[in-house]
């Protein structure tokens, strides 16, 4: 952990009695005194690290005063949460926070989003963190080309125009496609449940990598119109911020007939002001945004009331696709993550109940599916040793500085699979030796012996299943080609375990991951379904900014 960050977990106890009224008299938000009412906001405020300090202990105070749960961000450069409780603690909550931030007295606003969580928890506990960078960007301390320090951000004089939700629309609807570069700035695996029509995914599992996705398409982006959005505003906020601050660095000096040209369109960079969260209550019935909005709390996610709006009984159109068998799925589930990153992967009840070993890829590692798994005492030996061969024939691709991380994971993951054998041969008296050509000292030039390269061959021509690995749903093999070994019949079936914390399915089927974690770390076991709206920023576990 980075030593700037730390955090308090604060138990959220049981709502008093007398807080389980006071609604709002008017405006957004207001829910019936027995209902909870969930918060999202932010700003970016320059208040330095002794006033953070200061806001984040009042944050504390104020999360047991007014029994609240959820998580809040505090950093020199503002604040961030999502915070639950009743309509009367929230309503204090934020005059508290409007208060110390000096809204109405020359002090930054603050854009409330209110929805009502009925009465489920959304949050087990009120945690404040104090953190470096509210959203994780990676820009503290990053150098520039030929290593200046790069400049840090102004994100309130840098960032992109702001549209409010009918302006973005009109905007969108009339830009010709051309013309437009349409950003999501979220994570894929919130893309892929709900987006805009037309909209652009830059393949993010954690927004550090949002500086890498700009630098390589600055010349496709300059010249154009760019439209971004996120769930509730904050990462646009950066991110327009770090796009035109780079727009500028790397400009061409253009003549000025050149100049008169680019005149005729108007181009620049806009962000949709509140995020999806924002527009879905200027357009219920959810406008040019498709599927289903991805929020960072228990609700899990949230979808435009297109049947109530239409008059009909339709329900939402499924935007996501479940990974394996590509049929229409949008509910994600904490027990399916990818097995090298952990982040959320989209696989439906029936490809989950027939997995052989519940081993999910994600997009980015998708290319992996058939070598790369985290439970390795579910394969056979042969399975191990054709696995073997191929991350050995990926690590060859991965040359140059911008691969090291993924050199480092391959070479990891060698060295267990080397290890898992070892510990498999040397239980069986075996005298097996492993031969290949050291990876750590020349990964440029492999030498895999023949068998791993005949095993994997096979896996990719899709005769996978011949030696054990089972077909690209899944789908295991019955060792029937001698390749595999096959389970006798009274041997006990492989015991599922949690990816994220190893603990068995039945004692943790993937409650501990992010959001979904109960207070103390314990797991629980209730389905993880989507309910209305809510949201967090941040995209992987280990990277969640609020858990």
């Amino acid at each position: 952990a980075h030593p700037l960050i730390r955090h308090r977990r604060v138990p959220a106890p049981p709502l008093p009695p007398d807080m389980c009224g006071g609604n709002r008299a008017e405006g957004e938000g207001s829910a019936p005194a027995s209902e909870s009412v969930v918060v999202l906001f932010y700003c970016y405020e320059n208040l330095g690290a002794e006033r953070a300090a200061e806001l984040a202990a009042a944050q504390r105070s104020l999360g047991a005063e007014l029994a609240l749960s959820g998580r809040v961000l505090v950093a020199p450069e503002g604040i961030n949460g999502t915070v639950q409780g009743t309509a009367a603690a929230v309503s204090a909550y934020e005059a508290a926070v409007d208060a110390f931030l000096g809204v109405g007295c020359g002090g930054p606003a603050v854009d409330w989003k209110r929805s009502g969580a009925g009465a489920q928890a959304a949050f087990p506990d009120f945690t404040v963190k104090e953190v470096v960078e509210l959203v994780g960007f990676g820009l503290h301390g990053r150098a520039r080309a030929g290593g200046a320090p790069m400049r840090p951000l102004d994100v309130r004089a840098e960032t992109g125009t702001h549209l409010p939700p009918k302006d973005f629309h009109k905007l969108l609807s009339e830009t010709p496609a051309a013309d437009l570069r349409l950003l999501d700035v979220r994570n894929t695996f919130e893309y892929e449940v709900g987006h805009f029509e037309g909209a652009s995914d830059p393949g993010m599992t954690h927004t550090a990598q949002w500086a890498r996705f700009v630098d390589s398409n600055l010349e496709d982006l300059r010249g154009k119109r760019v439209m971004m959005y996120c769930t509730g505003g904050i990462r646009c906020e950066k991110a327009s911020a770090y796009l035109h601050r780079r727009l500028e660095e790397t400009a061409p000096n253009p003549s000025a007939e050149e100049l008169g040209m680019q005149g005729t369109l108007e181009t620049g960079v806009f962000q949709l002001q509140g995020g999806i969260h924002r527009y879905l209550e200027a357009f219920p019935e959810g406008g040019l945004f498709r599927g289903a909005n991805f929020v960072f709390d228990k609700r899990a996610q949230m979808k435009p009331d297109e049947a109530g709006a239409a008059g009909t009984e339709e329900a939402p159109a499924v935007v996501g696709r479940c990974s394996e068998c590509s049929n229409p799925w949008d509910r994600h589930h904490g027990g399916r993550v990818c097995c090298v990153c952990r982040a959320l992967v989209l696989v439906c009840d029936t490809c989950d109940a027939s997995s052989r070993h519940w081993e999910y890829h994600c997009a980015e590692h998708a290319e992996l599916r058939a070598v790369y798994f985290h439970f390795l005492d579910l394969f056979s030996i042969a399975e191990l040793e054709a696995q073997l061969g191929g991350l050995q024939h990926f690590l060859a691709k991965e040359v140059g500085p911008k691969r090291k991380n993924r050199r480092n994971t391959l070479r990891k993951k060698l060295d267990q699979i080397d290890a898992e054998l070892l510990r498999r041969h040397a239980e069986a008296s075996s005298t097996f030796r492993i031969h290949r050509v050291e990876h750590r000292d020349r990964p440029r030039q492999h030498r895999l012996r023949n068998f791993q390269v005949a095993l994997f061959d096979r896996v990719v021509s899709g005769e996978g299943a011949s030696c054990g690995l089972g077909d690209a749903s899944g789908g295991a093999s019955d060792g029937a080609d001698g390749g595999s070994e096959p389970l006798a019949a009274d041997a006990a079936l492989p015991l599922r375990r949690c990816r994220a914390c190893e603990k068995p399915y039945t004692e943790c089927p993937g409650a501990c991951w992010g959001f979904w974690r109960t207070p103390g770390g314990e797991s629980g076991t209730e389905p993880l379904g989507p309910i209305a709206c809510g949201e967090l920023q941040e995209a992987s576990p280990s990277a969640l900014p609020l858990s």
